[in-house]
């Protein structure tokens, strides 16, 4: 397996940087690894046996940074800075972000690309699907899909929420879309009101893993998804499991066609312990 660094741009310059990890022999397949909320492309260690597992298979494999890394951050955009991060973001921009990186690849001469999501990056993954349609994507892979809406109300108080949605649409009536307000992200405490008014509550363009409609609720994204997917995460996934692992798992197999689905017993949100069983289902899915 080899490795190299590289700078890729967002369909509107933000420079994403990142790692391509390649096997020895030629290949026109490729895995495109998308991170989470206010993550960034190195920070999980199943990351690196990802990188093992699909190169394996002949596979080359990608991680980058997308917009969203970090809470608030300084990225280069073109010749200058612009100021962003996970708490500043619009989840409708992430398509930027995935269509730069899917130029990229096509350019390196990638035909056959698998798509694949942490966390917020399922959301992210699947939406650019949808949007695109692209023949070159093959399949998906969502490592543990997120109900974004009532997660987000798990770092809150039902009196601190209410204020939050309450402050968010003031402000985004007023056109002040990027002021911050107090909701605290993994105690972060701040993040845009535009985010947190279009993205985090129900309702938004990235509402479509609704768990917490039970098992006879519908998901017109998902159910327009006819290539495989691969689904993966843990029994004791704080994040995922808004729900019953039960009413989350039917929801999700009710709702993708083609759905391969995985939980993986004894562990969270980033599969601690557990980097080795993931990389064995992601060798089974090939």
């Amino acid at each position: 397996m080899n490795e190299k660094l590289v700078r890729i741009k967002s369909v509107d310059g933000i420079e994403m940087p990142g790692i391509l990890y390649t096997p020895k022999d030629y290949t026109e397949g490729i895995c495109i690894h998308v991170h989470g909320m206010n993550g960034n492309f190195y920070e999980n260690r199943f990351v690196d046996v990802l990188a093992e597992s699909y190169t394996k298979k002949g596979y080359s494999f990608l991680t980058f940074n997308n917009r969203g890394r970090d809470f608030i951050t300084e990225l280069i955009k073109d010749n200058d800075f612009t100021l962003i991060g996970g708490s500043l973001e619009r989840f409708q921009d992430s398509l930027l972000d995935i269509q730069g990186v899917v130029d990229y690849v096509k350019k390196l001469g990638y035909k056959d690309i698998i798509l694949e999501g942490h966390s917020y990056g399922c959301n992210k993954v699947l939406y650019y699907y949808d949007k695109m349609n692209d023949d070159c994507i093959k399949k998906i892979v969502l490592l543990a899909p997120c109900d974004i809406p009532e997660e987000s109300k798990k770092f809150l108080s039902s009196k601190e929420y209410e204020m939050a949605v309450r402050e968010s649409k003031v402000l985004v009536q007023e056109g002040r879309d990027k002021e911050l307000i107090n909701y605290s992200v993994m105690a972060n405490g701040k993040v845009a009101a535009g985010t947190f008014y279009y993205d985090f509550l129900p309702g938004g363009e990235n509402d479509f893993f609704r768990y917490r409609d039970g098992l006879d609720g519908k998901s017109d994204v998902l159910s327009r998804i006819k290539i495989p997917i691969l689904v993966i995460f843990g029994d004791k996934d704080e994040c995922v499991l808004t729900e019953s692992i039960d009413v989350v798992s039917g929801y999700l197999k009710n709702n993708i066609s083609n759905c391969n689905l995985h939980v993986i017993k004894n562990t969270d949100h980033i599969f601690t312990d557990k980097d080795e069983e993931l990389g064995e289902i992601i060798n089974n899915f090939f």
